[in-house]
């Protein structure tokens, strides 16, 4: 156990005092168990390559958890300190004693305005009826119960991994062994979302087979530091990575369906990949000039003419000045190459087709500009 009582009553957290003084309270016994007052003694610690923790005498106390890994011990800490800087104001509590459900949460949260969230770290198997013994017990307690595993059980599939995973859409998978303890957000996803990826260029999360008995499902994982992932309010897991992707694809699915060009939504998927400067010296000027005549290049098929359509005089003027304009973005860094890069940015979806099909047009342009220059 990471939590005891010293010798006025008061809580006191295994690496949260001296080393040396909570070796000489448990010479003199002044150290007890806070679920059956009986004494415990100070254990572990850096000469013996452990973490420091209190234990009974062997079958003293029938919640004593002495039986827990060093990466259990080591996680509820790491997941302690995680909580208690995300949450500054709430009371955040290691190895709390619950009356309802009867139970000793790894880590407890109580806010300020009531609401109450037990973190369970389960580093072992469990059985499956016993989860939903244990889930049923906080929901009727109106406790709100947040699971996370340990690493060495990531590769495995067990059934009340599954069972997390169909309760909250998610679970969070850590190593708290490791410095900066490492991370792994497991969530399901539907097939469209699975093929709005597809259409996304760029990172997507690592994709895991079904989840769930229907088969109706993926898993997808995301990995990195644990520093880099939160909780909101509501206990939904976040991190950046995650967040950008799920914007982007509510934006594809919003530009899929519209009518016509839509320049803030443009802006808001397009901002993240190819930055600023790129959308106001180059997408946007030619945006504006699709929405003046989007057939130009139609009517012109590079500057040769093509079909029915007729190639006037202000169709030429007009695609000569595209061409100094291009020379002249050129001269700035957006080559050729570069403009290709940026139409195949373009979702091809809806309205946004056709102009990423006009910005394609205007690279093949300025290659001819380039080729008869050169």
């Amino acid at each position: 156990m990471l939590v005891a009582y010293g010798p006025e009553g008061q809580p006191v957290v295994a690496e949260g005092l001296h080393l040396t003084l909570l070796k000489d309270w448990s010479q003199r016994d002044l150290l007890y168990c806070p679920n059956c007052r009986g004494i415990v003694h100070v254990r572990g610690g850096p000469e013996k390559r452990t973490q420091i923790h209190f234990a009974h005498q062997k079958g003293e106390c029938s919640w004593s958890t002495e039986s827990e890994t060093i990466r259990h011990l080591r996680g509820k800490i790491v997941l302690a300190e995680w909580l208690q800087k995300q949450f500054s104001q709430a009371n955040v509590s290691l190895e709390k004693r619950l009356p309802e459900p009867n139970r000793i949460a790894d880590i407890f949260v109580m806010f300020a305005d009531g609401r109450q969230w037990a973190v369970e770290f389960q580093c072992a198997q469990l059985d499956i009826d016993e989860w939903y013994l244990r889930h049923a017990a906080y929901v009727k307690a109106g406790i709100r119960d947040t699971w996370i595993i340990g690493s060495n059980r990531r590769e495995k599939h067990e059934a009340f991994i599954e069972a997390i995973i169909a309760s909250a859409s998610e679970v969070l998978f850590i190593d708290p062994l490791l410095t900066p303890p490492l991370a792994w957000i497991r969530w399901v996803i539907t097939r469209n979302t699975m093929r709005d990826w597809q259409v996304i260029k760029g990172w997507t999360p690592t994709l895991e087979g079904w989840v769930g008995r229907s088969r109706a499902n993926y898993g997808a994982t995301l990995n990195g530091l644990l520093q880099d992932v939160s909780l909101r309010d509501d206990g939904r897991l976040v991190h950046p990575n995650r967040f950008e992707l799920e914007e982007r694809i509510s934006l594809l699915r919003e530009m899929r369906t519209a009518q016509v060009i839509d320049k803030a939504c443009l802006h808001a998927y397009l901002k993240p990949i190819v930055g600023e400067e790129a959308l106001n010296v180059v997408l946007f000027p030619m945006l504006h000039a699709y929405m003046l005549d989007p057939d130009l290049f139609t009517r012109y098929n590079y500057g040769r003419g093509s079909g029915d359509y007729g190639v006037t005089d202000t169709d030429k003027r007009r695609l000569q000045q595209a061409r100094i304009w291009l020379e002249g973005l050129a001269q700035r860094g957006f080559t050729t190459y570069r403009l290709e890069k940026l139409a195949q940015e373009i979702p091809v979806v809806g309205p946004y087709t056709a102009f990423a099909n006009y910005v394609e047009m205007l690279a093949f342009l300025s290659r001819d500009a380039a080729n008869e220059q050169g």
